[in-house]
């Protein structure tokens, strides 16, 4: 069971071409998606292969997978305590700078790295020394969610190059970099999870006025959602899912965004596509997670047909670095209700708040 993401970049263009591997109840499918991005050229998905270079690639999946004499992968099981997970990565040039993100049932988890005296994060961020070689290492934890006789999944998504940050100067925009890739794989909980002291993970109680709501999908929002590229219509919508970030007075086509007031920036998550898919949303800046003043991390929103899903949400400017990456990952809470269509973790991209 093994993702792996190749990213090239052309003196016009960036390809991604991504191999998503993920694990569904009944078997192992793959999907694979390629996506150019243009802004030269009269037709941004032409590839021009001479004017491509490899800025480097990734995979990472479990170890030592365990399979049943059906060839299904078995799921993986909590019976108390900490959980430990083995896990492979293979990365070389630009990306072997990586963090990895990890959620139960949807919601983001603070983990340990290779050692129990490791502290709790919810990005672990590391450099490999070697291109081209599985890594070996552990995710180790006490899942914050789930009860006995339960069966959800584990989400483990890679962020690619999450130390680059624009500078505004050389750079004002994320390009190829920050792009994610998920592998999926159900966990049955045969004790409840442990009662954790949340106060014991690191937190940043930011989001304000948080609302949840739909409003209707419309032609002019299609029209926009295509952003002059693609056309997308109602019927794509009942297999495929979008999301994105609006920010207040933040032009759409911008990947930077300068904050010069006091107060709260307010942001929009929408989310709109395959009726029933349940979704977790999570907020992070600079890689952690961002939580309400109760201390919640994941915001559900449950998509249906002819709506966008909407979570409003302000940030206390105060609060932000000079410069600050945002983005929201969006984690499918039940992908195996539809495994005929590889429903996977959606992840907005990356946006420079810089004052």
């Amino acid at each position: 069971m093994n993702n792996r993401l190749l990213f090239t970049y052309g003196f016009s263009f960036i390809v991604l071409l991504l191999i998503v591997t993920g694990c569904s109840k009944d078997d192992v499918e793959e999907e694979k998606e390629q996506v150019a991005i243009n802004e030269n050229n009269d037709n941004p998905f032409e590839i021009d292969e001479e004017d491509t270079v490899i800025m480097g690639s990734i995979g990472h999946s479990y170890a030592n997978v365990e399979v049943d004499d059906n060839d299904e992968v078995i799921p993986l099981s909590y019976d108390g305590d900490e959980l430990v997970i083995d896990y492979s990565v293979e990365a070389e040039g630009k990306a072997t700078n990586i963090g990895f993100l990890v959620y139960v049932d949807g919601i983001a988890q603070p983990y340990k790295l290779n050692t129990t005296e490791s502290a709790y994060q919810y990005m672990h961020i590391f450099d490999l020394e070697e291109e081209g070689v599985d890594t070996t290492f552990q995710f180790i934890f006490t899942p914050i969610t789930g009860k006995e006789g339960e069966t959800v999944n584990v989400t483990i998504t890679s962020i690619y190059n999450p130390s680059f940050i624009p500078d505004m100067k050389e750079t004002t925009s994320y390009g190829g970099y920050h792009h994610a890739l998920s592998v999926i794989r159900p966990i049955e909980f045969h004790e409840n999870s442990e009662s954790l002291n949340m106060n014991d993970f690191p937190t940043n109680k930011v989001l304000n006025e948080i609302s949840i709501s739909t409003e209707p999908v419309t032609d002019d929002f299609l029209e926009k959602l295509g952003g002059g590229v693609t056309t997308i219509d109602s019927e794509m919508l009942d297999t495929n899912v979008f999301n994105f970030v609006e920010i207040e007075d933040k032009p759409d086509n911008e990947t930077n965004f300068q904050i010069t007031d006091q107060g709260n920036l307010h942001m929009k998550l929408k989310i709109l596509g395959h009726p029933g898919v349940a979704y977790q949303n999570t907020f992070y800046l600079n890689h952690q997670v961002l939580s309400d003043q109760e201390g919640n991390t994941s915001f559900e929103t449950k998509l249906t047909k002819g709506d966008v899903s909407v979570i409003d949400v302000e940030i206390d400017i105060d609060t932000l670095d000079d410069f600050s990456t945002f983005y929201v990952v969006s984690t499918p809470v039940n992908p195996e209700d539809f495994y005929e269509n590889v429903l996977t973790p959606l992840k907005t991209p990356s946006v420079l708040l810089y004052k």
